[in-house]
């Protein structure tokens, strides 16, 4: 019991945290936009913590976050910093699979097996095309990263 509660307070907001890490990744890998990266609330509230070149990161822990770009980016932009979030949930469920397997002691190999699960099911979240529902709370009404790209194609496709 002690063992998910520690594992719900730590791995939950980490994974949050790398997913929003990706999408900043993203926008300064394609464009010269400074990038805030929110964990918890994006509100007044949430100061900026430190930063790291064109990473503002503003942590106060909770179970959301928000990257958010500072300059319009273009379509090819925006649909790179809309899947660096779920390809870093990816890269980090991958990552730490393997890594679990290598593991000799059982705590921390569940430890790392369970965190590398729940990154997985945060890619397959944030890529299903959907709009959060309300009982999401502050991500109720967003689009998901997978909504925002399949609308990024389809205007791809208009455009060409």
């Amino acid at each position: 019991m002690l063992f998910s509660l520690i594992f719900f307070i730590v791995a939950g907001p980490i994974c949050i945290l790398l997913h929003e890490i990706g999408h900043g990744l993203g926008v300064i890998s394609t464009s010269k936009s400074n990038v805030h990266i929110y964990l918890g609330m994006k509100d007044e509230r949430n100061k900026e913590n430190f930063r790291l070149g064109r990473l503002h990161f503003h942590i106060q822990w909770g179970f959301m976050g928000f990257a958010h770009w500072e300059e319009g980016l273009d379509r090819r932009q925006s649909a790179m910093a809309l899947a660096g979030g779920p390809v870093m949930s990816l890269l980090v469920a991958l990552l730490l699979g393997v890594l679990s397997l290598l593991i000799s002691q059982s705590e921390v190999r569940q430890f790392v097996g369970w965190t590398a699960t729940l990154s997985f099911i945060q890619f397959i979240l944030t890529m299903t095309p959907l709009t959060y529902p309300r009982w999401t709370g502050g991500y109720s009404g967003f689009p998901s990263d997978g909504l925002q790209l399949i609308r990024i194609a389809k205007e791809f496709k208009k455009a060409s």
